[in-house]
């Protein structure tokens, strides 16, 4: 199956972490994002941040599974999920989860066809 995982840049680590389990289990990442720069304000560095938002973009269009790690605070992510969330209405794919404490915490980790889990 191919994966693709939303989560604040500064959870990086964690997500490598995932990444290599997954694909120990014979799994794929769409989309690789823990080895993009730290590239904030987005207005001094704009062409590499539309080149980052294309390839995730991409990574969400092409997986079958979305995760999204809810702890912490990231504004892209949510635009992920909103896409994911649209696919998974539209096509049926990918299947969209939410994980982590924060699993509650907005009213469309709620929507239908959304699985939660806390850890």
């Amino acid at each position: 199956m191919k994966f693709y995982i939303a989560a604040p840049f500064n959870q990086r680590e964690e997500v490598k972490e995932i990444y290599n389990m997954l694909k120990s289990l014979g799994h794929e990442i769409t989309t690789d994002w823990t080895n993009h720069k730290y590239i904030k304000p987005y207005n001094t560095n704009q062409q590499l941040a539309r080149r980052y938002a294309q390839e995730d973009l991409e990574g969400v269009l092409s997986c079958d599974v979305f995760v999204l790690l809810s702890d912490g605070k990231s504004q892209g992510r949510n635009t992920e999920l909103g896409m994911a969330i649209a696919l998974h209405r539209i096509f049926g794919k990918p299947s969209v989860y939410i994980v982590g404490e924060s699993n509650l915490d907005s009213m469309f980790y709620i929507s239908r066809g959304i699985n939660r889990k806390d850890n």
